[in-house]
């Protein structure tokens, strides 16, 4: 998995971002990987810009806890 950071050299808004893979099949669309991508992409910066694993989790409990999503649907419309 890459990094937008990683394709280009742009320090864009969205660097901490997964580059999406593009897809031809539905399969593929409706993947675990997928699916882990386009959430993780959704999470706000301060989240995914944590230094390591602990506070990552920390950062993302409290982030969820603050949020109350009920549905996936509803994280991804956050």
């Amino acid at each position: 998995m890459e990094l937008n950071s990683d394709v280009h050299e742009h320090n864009t808004q969205r660097k901490m971002d997964i580059q999406v893979q593009s897809y031809k099949t539905d399969l593929y669309k409706q993947s675990v990987i997928n699916m882990v991508t386009k959430l993780y992409n959704k999470m706000p910066g301060y989240v995914k810009e944590t230094d390591n694993y602990k506070a990552f989790k920390k950062e993302l409990k409290w982030f969820l806890v603050y949020h109350a999503c009920y549905s996936v649907e509803e994280f991804v419309s956050l």
